[in-house]
């Protein structure tokens, strides 16, 4: 059964540091989950980040007049640190039977997947060690992402992302 995922994540070029990540399996599962450990400071410096990521993510804004910074809501209860993060991830994947990942332009979404568990040696047994990449498949039928379906709101928020992927999987008829 395929699962479709995205996440997002600050990338300095050397680290990927998992800030949420997003599933839908075929059968309508879904999992969304923030990270409580991503380094705020990093994505404040980021202006895409800020401007694309920062909003879709449960904020705790200062009341007016009261100076200081935005904040993520770590009470919020998709807001979890990363060890909880990758048991529900694992918990969510094996309940599948022949799990299959799929994400859109794959490459970054595996690694930041993968370092949840660290090291690719250290990735539980039953989890896949790759994804198929959605883009790799509508070039395959001859698809550009013109053709594909586009995706009206939650852009950046991993779990509308991964609900796209699967819109445009079925535009596909890979389900």
């Amino acid at each position: 059964m395929k699962i479709f995922y995205d996440t997002e994540f600050v990338d300095d070029g050397r680290t990927i540091d998992l800030i949420s990540i997003g599933m839908v399996a075929e059968d309508g599962r879904e999992l969304y989950a923030v990270s409580s450990q991503f380094n705020q400071a990093d994505v404040r410096r980021n202006g895409w980040l800020m401007a694309n990521v920062w909003p879709s993510l449960p904020i705790l804004k200062n009341p007016p007049g009261v100076r200081g910074m935005d904040r993520l809501d770590v009470t919020h209860p998709d807001v979890r640190p990363r060890h909880q993060i990758a048991r529900m991830v694992k918990e969510f994947i094996l309940a599948t039977p022949d799990p299959q990942l799929w994400a859109y332009y794959s490459a970054y979404d595996h690694v930041a997947y993968a370092q949840l568990f660290g090291p690719m040696s250290e990735l539980p047994d039953g989890l896949p060690m790759q994804t198929d990449d959605l883009v790799t498949e509508a070039k395959r039928l001859g698809l550009t992402p013109d053709d594909l379906p586009s995706q009206a709101d939650g852009h950046h928020n991993a779990l509308a992302d991964a609900r796209h992927n699967l819109a445009m999987a079925r535009f596909m008829n890979l389900v």
